[in-house]
């Protein structure tokens, strides 16, 4: 972790090692063999941490311990200690590998350099907040206690008090425990950091930075082996991952004392101020735009909280400002009315000119040309003018195109679509989404080499404000913004009903004619069942007819059978009337007859005579009472007729 050296060559070794490692295949016996390697281990916030048997380990170094064994196949054991105990370990042998030492003519030859570095560091000197006399003049440095660790850092902190005249004490520890605990004690005035270290000095200020170095993953004096190993893995690294170490350094140093100690100027502004005003770009999405209600919407809503959450200082608010054209934001930061415009772009030079500068990228994306399908041509490009940012890149890209101005990108597009113009630009984070809208079906894309920042708009002189919000930006990490940009992407299309149909006219026209078929099939099958519904109604209805005739014969049958019964009934009782007339007549005659016997029983002759009508009278009333059994025997149809001899 001290002065540079010139590792041009060694990296130009280093890139031809790869290519000729990259093009010789691992033989199984050496695929499966894993080299254990000792590793020394020290306890360092951000860089190592985890120091201790069975404690999670995480950290720069060990991730990049991890992507190290992937070429290598090294199997680690790690051994722990202080940096001052396993740096001593490494000289004698004791292990094998120590990440973070910093290149020093002393060293050489006693432990063993990579030809690549493992990280770039800055060496920065804090003080306590509010320690305001101590400032980035070296001067101010004077009679200070200084700590700093025993390593590297302190040789440079000793050549920087040095150039400067400056006599301070220096206080040297053997571990950065032991630093962190006297400096937030306040045994310690100052403390010598790396930039990449101490994220969890809250309440500390960085007051400026004294030196960088890169430093290494060194090896023990005697192990050529893994060092030859180790010179290959990084060439190959290097070559395959060329963005690894500064994704890492983004993973891992986002909480670095440089972005968690503010400055003075940031400071002061925060002091000043309990909200910031942001003035943002409407129908921009998915950067920004206002919803139903006229809120801020797209990227803007959530990054701006997330900055000052990420820095601690929810206390400041936010409120928000849309603008129709960002000529009309720009000005009205220049006029105060904000504090700073979201998103900006079209390049330094334009920026300079309108009065303010641009933060860190919120975004880096590529811009995409839009043009018809099968004419690709650059000389007359269709503008947004409410989106300055579009013109300013066409201007500097293609310096000869003529700028069609257009009211909105929507006419933009149509004017390429009817040949207007050649084409038009859209933003990375847009162009995809916006062509999934079916009207622009006619429209190809291709993507240009020329990348456009989009960022923070803050006046010139504005200095606080700046550094705070490139602050809150390093420390949510280069990917924040894209990782939200797909919630507001999807406002960017409308896919309708109509579209869906457009889009899918075989699929449809197939399920219509299938669903005409089916209804047509339906139709016959009902107009057959129909028809035989017919059928058997006329066959119910003739049934029911002939049904109803014959009840009709049936009840004549009856009536006429109930007259005839009327008519025997009234038969009968006319013979009954005549019968119990005729009956009475010999009854008479026969109680007269047998009175008048018993009266003249004394005269033979008269008696005699009486009797002989009493006989009469009762053979008259025994065939009449045969007559009427032989009516009953006829009407029960038990009446049998024999043949017999009558006298005529």
């Amino acid at each position: 972790m001290n002065a540079k050296r010139s590792s041009l060559p060694r990296r130009l070794a280093a890139l031809f090692a790869a290519l000729a490692v990259w093009a010789i295949a691992l033989s199984p016996a050496q695929a499966q063999a894993r080299t254990v390697v000792r590793v020394g281990y020290y306890e360092n916030e951000v860089f190592e941490e985890g120091a201790r048997e069975g404690a999670v380990k995480t950290g720069y170094a060990y991730e990049y311990y991890q992507k190290i064994s992937e070429y290598t196949g090294w199997k680690y054991e790690y051994v722990y200690g202080s940096f001052s105990d396993v740096y001593r370990m490494l000289l004698d042998g004791e292990i094998d590998l120590l990440a973070g030492l910093a290149w020093r003519e002393d060293r050489q030859g006693i432990v063993g350099y990579p030809q690549l570095p493992m990280g770039q560091e800055s060496y920065n000197l804090v003080r306590h907040e509010g320690a305001e006399d101590i400032t980035s003049d070296p001067a101010s440095l004077s009679g200070r206690r200084i700590g700093v660790l025993e390593s590297a850092m302190a040789d440079v902190l000793k050549r920087y008090l040095s150039g400067n005249d400056v006599e301070a004490q220096i206080v040297i520890y053997p571990d950065l425990q032991y630093l962190f605990a006297d400096f937030d004690s306040g045994l310690l005035d100052v403390m010598a950091a790396e930039g990449d270290g101490a994220y969890s000095r809250d309440h500390a200020q960085v007051v400026c930075a004294f030196g960088e170095s890169e430093y290494y993953l060194c090896v023990s004096s005697g192990r050529d082996d893994l060092l030859e190993a180790l010179n290959d893995a990084q060439a190959l690294l290097a070559a395959e991952e060329p963005n690894y170490i500064h994704t890492l350094r983004a993973k891992y140093y986002s909480y670095s004392v440089a972005a968690r100690a503010f400055s003075q100027a940031e400071r002061e502004w925060m002091e000043g101020h309990d909200a910031i005003r942001v003035g943002y770009l409407m129908n921009y999405m998915p950067y920004s735009d206002a919803d139903g209600s006229g809120r801020a919407t797209g990227i803007v809503a959530d990054l701006v909280p997330d900055i000052l959450s990420a820095l601690g200082v929810e206390e400041i608010g936010v409120t928000y400002q849309g603008f129709e054209n960002y000529d009309d934001m720009v000005d009205a930061l220049a006029r105060d009315e904000i504090d700073t415009a979201f998103p900006v772009g079209g390049g330094l030079y334009y920026s300079e000119e309108s009065g303010f500068h641009q933060s860190t990228p919120v975004v880096s994306a590529s811009t995409e040309l839009i043009y018809r399908m099968g004419y690709a041509d650059t000389n007359v490009f269709a503008v947004n003018e409410n989106n300055r940012m579009q013109y300013y890149y066409v201007r500097t890209n293609y310096p000869e195109a003529e700028i069609r101005l257009y009211p909105s990108i929507g006419d933009c597009l149509f004017a390429v679509l009817s040949g207007q113009a050649d084409c038009t630009t859209l933003n990375g984070l847009r162009a995809n989404d916006i062509l999934k809208n079916s009207r622009y079906k006619g429209l190809s894309l291709r993507q240009s080499s020329r990348r456009d920042d989009r960022c923070f708009g803050v006046e010139i002189g504005n200095e606080g404000l700046l550094k705070l919000i490139n602050r809150g930006l390093n420390v949510l990490g280069t990917d924040y913004a894209q990782s939200i940009s797909y919630r507001y992407t999807g406002d960017l299309y409308r896919y309708g009903i109509w579209d869906m149909i457009r889009d899918n006219m075989a699929v449809f026209g197939t399920a219509i004619l299938l669903v005409a078929g089916l209804i047509i099939l339906f139709l016959l099958h009902d107009a057959r069942r129909t028809h035989k519904e017919v059928k058997e109604k006329e066959a119910a209805r003739q049934t029911l007819e002939n049904t109803n005739r014959e009840l009709a014969k049936s009840q004549q049958a009856l009536s006429q059978a109930l007259d005839a019964a009327e008519k025997a009934s009234q038969a009968k009782t006319a013979f009954l009337n005549n019968m119990s007339h005729d009956i009475r007549t010999p009854m008479n005659a026969i109680v007269g007859f047998t009175a008048l016997a018993q009266a003249h029983i004394d005269n033979r002759e008269q008696a005699l005579e009486d009797l002989d009508k009493i006989s009469v009278s009762s053979q008259h009333l025994l065939s009449l009472i045969n007559d009427v059994l032989d009516m009953s025997r006829i009407e029960s149809g038990k009446m049998a007729i024999h043949p017999s001899g009558a006298n005529l």
